[in-house]
């Protein structure tokens, strides 16, 4: 499940709320501090990690003469 972030137009708290992935009723969302409702939706950042290591081989090079 993610978790989508909002700001209230109102009050401008940022929350998040933690939502199922089939779930686009964004009219149920309130500010959890003045209750407004229909807040927006922010683009949030995320990252992602591997353990694998990679390398990276230089450009056009064969490693022949």
């Amino acid at each position: 499940m993610p978790i989508y972030e909002y700001e209230c137009r109102v009050c401008k708290e940022k929350f998040e709320v933690l939502r199922y992935v089939n779930t686009t009723d964004d009219d149920n969302v309130r500010c959890p501090r003045c209750q407004a409702d229909k807040p927006i939706k922010v683009v949030s950042l995320f990252s992602s990690g591997s353990s694998n290591k990679t390398t990276r081989a230089g450009c056009g090079s064969t490693g022949s003469t």
